[in-house]
């Protein structure tokens, strides 16, 4: 009796997952992003006497997105975006009226995501994956007042470029999502990490890390192709 009850569940859920599989259409979404980005940077000095504090910076992002889900809770995201970035350095309190420096930096991001969703119309998803970026702008601001500008090496990055324009790490993005008849409307918050620095790392260089940090809020709209 056992058996025969085991056989039965047994082939009662080989059906219900064929149903199921059957009954799931693959699909494609084309869309668009805009966003606020709030970056920062991630120094580490090697002259441990020398430290560098920094603030987060508030600029923009947007680009293109595909996505392809290609089965139940699970899809794939590639994009194309154009990000700002960069950071604003902090300085005592007693010199603060009369001293700025920002480091503006504009990169191509290409993210490639997992994406993994929950519901139907209504969806709460993550996205996780790697990302690349190309840096193909950079702008400078400083206003500096004599006390707070030190010659040592520490502050060579005033006059210094970005070294390193190629820029790679991992994205995580937690986000909803509503399904209309006139498209398919997401809000999503990420977290950029950086595993490369945009300056060299060397002993003998001024910084032993120089990695980005942004957080982003974003609104993607995706329709469907066909």
């Amino acid at each position: 009796m056992i058996k025969r009850t085991l056989a039965v569940l047994l082939f009662a859920l080989i059906c219900v997952k064929g149903y199921s599989q059957t009954k799931f259409t693959p699909e494609w979404n084309f869309g668009a992003n805009f966003g606020v980005n709030l970056s920062n940077m991630s120094f580490v000095t090697t002259d441990p006497s020398q430290g560098l504090d920094t603030k987060m910076l508030q600029q923009y992002k947007g680009g293109v997105s595909a996505r392809y889900i290609s089965e139940k809770n699970l899809g794939f995201i590639a994009e194309l975006n154009y990000s700002q970035q960069g950071y604003e350095q902090k300085f005592p309190v007693e010199n603060t009226d009369s001293s700025r420096f920002t480091q503006k930096l504009a990169y191509i991001q290409i993210p490639f995501l997992t994406h993994i969703y929950f519901g139907d119309k209504k969806r709460v998803f993550v996205n996780l994956g790697p990302q690349i970026s190309f840096l193909v702008g950079e702008q400078k601001t400083r206003d500096l007042s004599t006390s707070d500008y030190d010659e040592s090496k520490a502050w060579e990055h005033y006059n210094q470029k970005v070294q390193n324009k190629f820029d790679y790490g991992l994205v995580f993005g937690l986000g909803f999502e509503l399904r209309t008849g006139a498209g398919n409307f997401a809000l999503e918050g990420r977290y950029y990490m950086g595993f490369s620095d945009i300056y060299s790392s060397h002993k003998t260089d001024p910084f032993s890390r120089s990695a980005n940090r942004v957080i982003s809020i974003a609104a993607t709209y995706y329709m469907k192709p066909f």
